[in-house]
């Protein structure tokens, strides 16, 4: 009852005497019904849009007035057909947003995709005839801001509010546009010019195509953008229909299999999160979302009355290009392979560049269009009522240009200065869209229908009136859903980059040369660490300096995505980025980065600690320290090592590279095995970081490095890359998201042979395989599928080998695959022979078998010779050289009779009484209590009941059996130099045969 007295209140307090186009207009509706249907169509009270006085409006209260207004003025409006208006929603929905639908079905299936596409283009078609039968009722309406206004009782605040939100959407969505465009003329010209240069071309290109002052002269090249955006399209699906194999599928073992067929999924894989889920359906939702500029777009037709069948036109099409397009890349591409935008998956790149290329007039334009629609918002309201509105005045061009040139300076500078630029555009996405495509309609809806039918309106029209009101209540409760739920993963991906410190940097001046644009499209979706490869190219610029173009930033992954792609492409990153099926690294928490199994750890109990830059289990609920230690000498234990960095080298240049920074004899080294060696720094022989490098085929090699060293490493593999004859003839990728776990322990063998013959595992070669002829050092890739899982087959690579000293493997696992696999081990195996391990269990573990930790037994300064490593300098390079610092390496290793010199120091193993001594502890003469060394690590040992520790002593003092002084706590315990390790090795060797030792 209240509304009606308000309503009635409003009409009193606002309404202009009424004037007959109040009664009929051109439209032929009544105010008490229309002819075609006799139902009831009430104004909801007088115009209430500011600027427009009460006489104002009632001339402007029916298109006939208008129109006659018009009709002496040069510049008229109300000119568009509802043809050309389809051509404007056209350019508008059909744009570069549709490329990320593979993705969205990817996450949810292919059937729920599908139906989802369908459900929301239909109540999107359904608010759409709300807002168009408002504006039909107010015809005086010229922008949502003035619809908002009149929606919501002539609040003065509402339409502020809804003018900010209008703005700010609309000038973010230039922003994007312009460094969209900025990302192109990059890729085309080979870095002819800084960023911030191309965005200024494009700023300025846009500025001009924007100044069109009517939507009729917009609509023609509104359909030039929509053709062209349709071509790419189709190319792009005929492109992924051509080729023989998804991009990225290439790599590893002898039939070049690593990652798997492309998988579809008829529905979404069990464990799919709700984030991740939610991400999805928003990607969806948001391409179709755009009732914003439907006021703007009805107040300018000729005759609104036909706005339905340009509605409908562009629907039917939304509906079949999006699927079909959706539908026919996804099932070429998989959901390995699919990026958003999904031009990143074709593996050709002329493919690609030809089929991206058509999709430019789109980027441009989108932006031009909401450049428009604000540029009139402003316009309108200053000239109301004056002839610079309708004419062709001096006045009126340039306020017009000059509006339009404020609005493309402020985008420009907005996207170029504000580093969580993305993530803004990201946030007012998740908030605006839920009122302009939601909540706004559902209200509107009702408030017709008050006005129609009085109190009580839903019961007096039956079941229809009652069916009426409970969509409409669905409906602001999906925009209320959007707002909360759809802020909160928007809010929450956000909080995960910027833990990651994946923030753009103000006014980039960085020359991007040959940045590829294939590495930019693959970025949108998986950079910069990504659930698939990241991968990192290499050549030369004009000037001969390195150009490095990936993984590219955050903000740059999203220069790409245009306008209704703004989030749409933008969700497909966040989402990728927090879903627990793609074993993103990119997890964080305090700043800390999370492996894919973060989740799990916490469910066993895990106490989670800093180490290398990520959040680890340090131990578990359910055993100590000690214990954890004892059972995986005893059983098995599993260790999360997806901390560690996974790289890919592969191509001519492989072999050269990697024995240039490693004393390795790489030639030596057969197909499927592994070694350990040290990357070196030049001249002084230095360890750069200890890695494992293993041969998958004649130039493929897969390399693992220390977390705590990535930044160093990679860095140094650039360089050293950069460095080549030929650095082009290096693929390097880095494999960030793979999940990596240590399988340990004497009945490792036993659990991983069992869990494989379950899960019907077989070699790449399609052969039966028996664990028992895979030995330490050697690797194999094995094809499984795990059962009542969904996430489809795949090889994994297992090595045999690990860092306690026990038989055990390490396992390489895709990302999708990498928590269901963990399960499935955990299920297959049992609690009485598996458990989790953490890092205390297993620093414990390798300092019994004797093996060093970065950062604490090696560092930069120290040679392989000083660290007791001698052997990783293989016989063959002893004479040949050839690596770095060679001549400082080998001078150690020659006696000194034969010229050599002697290392200063040695890497020794102590058994210390009393009290553990720790990392740095002081080692002394036990006479003269003069210093000759330091601990590097030491503990416990829970396997001899003594405490043992790994330290440097001066050569001298290095032999097996020397006591010595260990200063602990202030105080001189005795200790003795013992050899290593300390509690002997149970590898599984082929010299012995038969059982470990």
């Amino acid at each position: 009852m209240q509304d009606t007295n308000n309503i009635a209140s409003f009409h009193q307090k606002r309404d202009p005497p009424r004037d007959p186009a109040f009664e009929t207009g051109v439209y032929g509706y009544d105010v008490e019904k229309t002819e075609e249907s006799g139902r009831k169509m009430s104004r909801l009270g007088g115009p209430s849009a500011i600027g427009i006085t009460n006489s104002e409006a009632g001339s402007m209260a029916s298109v006939g007035k208008q129109v006659e207004m018009e009709a002496a003025n040069s510049i008229k409006y109300r000119t568009c057909s509802w043809q050309k208006t389809a051509a404007l929603l056209f350019s508008e929905y059909i744009c570069l947003a549709i490329m990320s639908f593979p993705y969205s079905y990817s996450v949810l299936g292919l059937v729920p995709g599908l139906i989802v596409t369908i459900v929301v283009a239909l109540f999107v078609l359904y608010t759409s005839l709300i807002v168009w039968e408002f504006c039909i009722r107010h015809p005086e309406i010229r922008d949502v801001c003035d619809l908002g206004q009149m929606l919501y009782y002539g609040w003065t605040w509402v339409w502020y509010g809804t003018a900010a939100m209008f703005l700010l959407n609309n000038t973010f969505i230039q922003g994007l546009h312009v460094l969209t465009g900025a990302k192109y003329l990059n890729t085309m010209t080979d870095g002819a010019t800084c960023t911030i240069g191309f965005s200024a071309i494009v700023a300025v290109i846009s500025w001009i195509c924007s100044l069109p002052r009517t939507f009729d002269t917009l609509s023609k090249i509104a359909t030039l953008s929509a053709f062209f955006t349709f071509i790419s399209v189709l190319l792009a699906a005929i492109f992924a229909g051509l080729e023989d194999h998804p991009k990225g599928y290439n790599t590893g073992g002898p039939t070049g299999k690593l990652y798997g067929e492309p998988d579809v999924l008829v529905v979404a894989i069990a464990g799919t999160t709700f984030v991740s889920g939610m991400n999805a359906f928003l990607n969806i939702s948001y391409t179709f979302i755009g009732q914003i500029t439907l006021p703007s777009f009805i107040a300018e037709m000729k005759e609104p009355k036909d706005f339905p069948k340009a509605l409908w036109a562009v629907t039917i099409a939304e509906i079949i290009v999006f699927s079909v397009v959706g539908a026919v890349i996804y099932a070429f591409t998989g959901t390995k392979y699919n990026t958003a935008p999904a031009f990143g998956s074709l593996g050709n790149e002329v493919y690609l560049k030809v089929s991206f290329s058509f999709m430019i007039p789109t980027l441009i334009f989108l932006g031009v269009l909401y450049a428009s629609v604000s540029a009139r918002f402003i316009f309108f309201r200053v000239f109301e009522g004056t002839r610079h509105k309708g004419n062709h005045t001096v006045v009126g061009w340039a306020s017009w240009a000059g509006i339009l040139a404020i609005t493309w300076v402020v985008a420009f500078i907005i996207a170029e200065v504000i580093p969580f630029f993305s993530d803004l555009l990201s946030l007012m996405s998740s908030l605006f869209d839920s009122f302009f495509g939601f909540i706004f309609w559902g209200t509107a809806y009702m408030r017709m229908r008050q006005a129609d039918y009085g109190p009580g309106w839903a019961t007096k029209r039956g079941i229809r009136g009652l069916a009426g009101f409970a969509l409409n209540v669905f409906i602001i409760f999906i925009g209320l859903y959007m707002l909360t739920a759809g802020t909160y993963a928007t809010v929450q991906s956000i909080i995960d980059n910027y833990h990651a410190g994946i923030v753009g940097g103000s006014f980039s001046f960085r020359i991007m040369n040959r940045v590829s644009l294939v590495n930019v499209l693959k970025a949108s979706r998986r950079c910069p660490e990504s659930s698939q490869w990241t991968r990192r190219g290499f050549s030369h610029g004009r000037t001969g300096t390195l150009s490095q173009p990936g993984p590219l930033t955050y903000k740059e992954c999203t220069h790409f995505e245009g306008s209704r792609a703004s989030v749409s492409l933008l969700r497909p990153r966040l989402a990728q980025s927090l879903q627990r099926r793609h074993a993103s690294t990119e997890h964080e928490t305090d700043g800390l980065k999370r492996t894919a199994l973060y989740d799990l750890h916490l469910q066993h109990g895990g106490k989670m600690v800093p180490f290398g830059g990520f959040s680890m289990p340090v131990q578990y609920s359910d055993l100590s320290v000690g214990d954890s230690h004892k059972w995986t000498r005893e059983k098995a234990s599993l260790f999360d090592v997806g901390h560690m960095v996974q790289h890919r080298l592969s191509g001519p240049a492989a072999s050269l590279l990697l024995e240039k920074i490693t004393p390795s004899s790489i030639t030596a080294l057969e197909d499927y095995h592994s070694t350990l060696s040290c990357l070196l720094h030049p001249g002084t022989g230095g360890i750069v970081d200890d890695t494992v490098i293993t041969r998958l085929g004649p130039e493929t090699f897969y390399v693992v490095t220390n977390a705590a060293c990535r930044d160093k490493d990679l860095a140094y593999l650039e360089e050293n890359i950069a460095q080549l004859p030929n650095p082009k003839y290096v693929d390097w990728q880095v494999l960030d998201g793979w999940g990596l776990v240590a399988l340990q322990g004497p009945l490792s063998a036993e659990i991983l042979q069992n869990a494989l013959v379950e899960a019907e595992a077989t070699d790449l070669e399609q052969r039966d395989f028996d664990l028992q002829t895979l030995y330490f050092g050697q690797c194999k890739h094995f094809i499984l599928k795990i059962p009542s899982s969904g996430s489809g087959s795949a090889p994994i690579l297992v090595s045999r080998g690990g860092y306690t000293g026990e038989d055990g493997f390490e396992i390489s696992i895709p990302p999708f695959m990498t928590q269901a696999f963990t399960q499935y081990l955990f299920r297959s195996a049992g609690p009485d022979k598996l458990r989790f391990a953490g890092l205390g269990a297993r620093d414990s573990l390798r300092l019994e078998a004797g093996m060093c930790l970065y950062g604490h037994d090696l560092n930069d300064e120290t040679t392989p010779v000083e660290a007791g490593l001698s052997w990783v300098v293989h016989k063959d390079r002893r004479t040949g050289r050839g690596f770095h610092g060679d001549d400082a390496i080998l001078r150690q290793m020659r006696p000194v009779r034969d010229g050599g010199t002697a290392p200063t120091k040695r890497r020794v193993g102590l058994i210390v009484d009393g009290a553990p001594a720790r990392e740095g502890a002081q080692i002394v003469k036990p006479d003269d209590g003069e210093e000759i060394g330091t601990v590097t690590s030491g503990c416990p040992s829970p396997t001899l009941g003594k405490n043992i520790a790994m330290g440097y002593v001066k050569i001298g003092m290095r032999h097996p059996g020397t006591e010595v002084g260990v200063v602990v706590r202030g105080k001189r315990r005795k200790g003795v130099i013992t050899k290593m390790p300390f509690v002997k090795s149970r590898y599984w060797k082929q010299a012995a045969g038969t059982a470990p030792g």
